[in-house]
C-alpha cells in the first residue's frame, strides 16, 4: 500500500512539474511568436509605403516579402497567436505575397523574364492566407465595421481563379508538367477549393475547357494515367472534343498496347460510326492483320464491321471492308451482295462496280476450270454454258466500273476483253484491245 502511495504522489509530483514546463514553453512560444508578428508588420508597413511612394525597387521588394513572410509563417506555425489575432497575421501573410506577385505579373504581362516557379508558389501562399484571413476575421458591421473589407477580401480570392490558369500556362512553357497539371487542377476545382467565392468566381476559361488544356498537357508529359481522369470532362469542350478522341487513342499505341488502342477505337466507332471513316478504316486494318495471322476462317474483322453496320448499314468504308473480306475468302456471292450494297450508298464508286464484276468473272473463271474434268459431255457442256453466263453477268458491272473512270482503261479493259471474247463478242472485244 505504501509502494502504491508513494508512486502517486510521484506521478503527482511529475504531473505537476510538466505543468509548469508547458506552460513556460508556451509562454516563451507566445512572447517570441508575438515579437515574430510585431516584426513581420514593421516590415509590411514599411514596404507598402515604398510601394505607394513608386521607390521600392523590385529586388527590395521580393528582399523584404520572402523575409517578412518567413517571420509571419514561423509565427502562425508555432500555433502560439491568440485567435483574435490569427485574422491580421493571416493578412500580413497576404501582403506579403500580393507585392510580389504583382511584380511577377507585370513582368509577365510585359514578357520579360521572371520566375515561374516562384510566381506559383507565392500564389499558394496568397491564396491560402487570404482565404484563412477571412476565415479568421470576425465581421462587424456599421460606419466603423469591416464589412467592406472582407467584401473586397473575398472579391481578391474569387479574382485569384485566373492567375491559376495563368500559373498553369506558365508552368506548361516551362516544361513543368506536374506543377502546370496541379494549377489547371486547382482553377477547374476552384470554387470546390475556395467555396467561400462560389457565388463570385467567374473564371475566363470554363472548366471544360481548362480540362481539355490539362489533358493535352498531361499528354505531352506522358502521363496517361492523369489523362484518363481528365478526359471525360475535356470531352465536354465541344471545340476540342474530336482532337481529344483522337489523342486519346493515339496515346494507347504511344504506350505500346494495341489491344486497348482497338477496344477504344470499337468502342467509339461503335458506338458513333458517323465521322469516324478514319478510325472504321484503321481498325478494319487492324483486325485483317489479325484474322489473317489467325488462318483464313477468322472472322473478327466482320463481327466488328457488322457492329457498326448494325447501328448505321450506310457506312460505306464498313460495307466495302465487309465485300472485301469475304471476296478473300472466296465466298463470292455474299461478298457481291456487300459490293453491290456499295455502289447503292455510292453510286460512282468505281472499286465496287469493279469488284462486283470480278465476283462473277472469278466464279466463272473457278467454273471453267472444271469443264475439262468432266466426263459425261452433257455435263460437260451444261458447265461450259454456266460459266459464259457468268462471264456475261460480270459484264454490266465492269461497264459500270468504265462509265466511273472512262480514262482509265487499264482498270477494266482487260476484264472486259475476255468477257466479250467468251460470250462471242468479237467486235467489243477487239475495242477492249486497242484500248489496252
Amino acid at each position: 500500500m505504501k509502494k502504491i502511495m508513494i508512486s502517486m504522489a510521484l506521478f503527482l509530483c511529475v504531473g505537476t512539474i510538466m505543468g509548469q514546463v508547458d506552460k513556460a514553453a508556451l509562454k516563451q512560444a507566445q512572447k517570441e511568436a508575438k515579437a515574430q508578428m510585431t516584426e513581420a508588420q514593421k516590415i509590411d508597413e514599411a514596404i507598402k509605403a515604398k510601394i505607394d511612394a513608386k521607390t521600392a525597387t523590385n529586388e527590395e521588394i521580393f528582399s523584404e516579402c520572402k523575409k517578412g513572410q518567413a517571420l509571419i509563417r514561423k509565427a502562425i506555425k508555432s500555433g502560439a497567436i491568440a485567435d483574435n489575432k490569427l485574422g491580421e497575421a493571416y493578412r500580413i501573410s497576404a501582403d506579403f505575397a500580393l507585392f510580389p506577385h504583382n511584380v511577377l505579373l507585370g513582368q509577365a504581362i510585359n514578357k520579360e523574364p521572371f520566375d515561374t516557379a516562384f510566381y506559383y508558389s507565392n500564389l499558394k501562399v496568397m491564396t491560402s492566407a487570404i482565404q484563412n484571413e477571412i476565415k479568421h476575421t470576425k465581421v462587424t458591421k456599421g460606419e466603423a465595421g469591416n464589412e467592406g473589407y472582407i467584401k473586397s477580401k473575398l472579391m481578391n480570392l474569387a479574382q485569384c481563379g485566373d492567375y491559376y490558369i495563368y500559373a498553369a500556362q506558365f508552368n506548361t512553357e516551362c516544361q513543368q508538367y506536374d506543377k502546370a497539371l496541379e494549377a489547371f487542377e486547382t482553377a477547374i476545382n476552384y470554387t470546390k477549393i475556395y467555396p467561400e467565392v462560389a457565388d463570385k468566381a467567374s473564371l475566363r476559361i470554363p472548366p471544360e475547357q481548362l480540362a481539355y488544356y490539362a489533358f493535352h498537357t498531361a499528354h505531352d508529359a506522358k502521363m496517361y494515367d492523369k489523362m484518363d481522369e481528365l478526359y471525360d470532362m475535356a470531352m465536354q469542350y465541344a471545340d476540342g472534343a474530336s482532337a481529344t478522341k483522337q489523342v486519346k487513342i493515339s496515346a494507347y499505341l504511344e504506350r505500346g498496347d494495341s489491344a486497348a488502342w482497338a477496344n477504344n477505337v470499337r468502342e467509339m466507332t461503335v458506338k458513333e460510326p458517323q465521322g469516324n471513316d478514319d478510325y472504321i478504316q484503321m481498325l478494319i486494318g487492324y483486325y485483317l492483320k489479325k484474322d489473317k495471322a489467325a488462318g483464313k476462317d477468322s472472322n473478327e474483322m466482320v463481327k466488328y464491321i457488322d457492329e457498326v453496320l448494325a447501328v448505321d448499314p450506310n457506312i460505306l468504308i464498313a460495307r466495302y471492308g465487309k465485300a472485301y473480306r469475304l471476296f478473300e475468302q472466296e465466298k463470292y456471292d455474299d461478298a457481291f451482295a456487300e459490293y453491290l450494297k456499295c455502289t447503292e450508298i455510292k453510286s460512282d464508286y468505281y472499286d465496287a462496280w469493279y469488284q462486283c464484276g470480278l465476283c462473277r468473272y472469278r466464279q466463272a473463271l473457278a467454273l471453267n476450270s472444271t469443264v475439262s474434268t468432266i466426263k459425261n459431255q452433257v455435263e460437260a457442256k451444261k458447265t461450259l454454258e454456266k460459266t459464259k453466263e457468268l462471264f456475261g453477268s460480270a459484264i454490266p458491272y465492269f461497264e459500270k466500273a468504265r462509265e466511273c473512270a472512262p480514262d482509265e482503261p487499264q482498270k477494266w479493259a482487260f476484264e472486259l476483253r475476255q468477257c466479250y471474247s467468251v460470250t462471242g463478242q468479237a467486235e467489243k472485244a477487239a475495242e477492249m484491245d486497242k484500248l489496252l
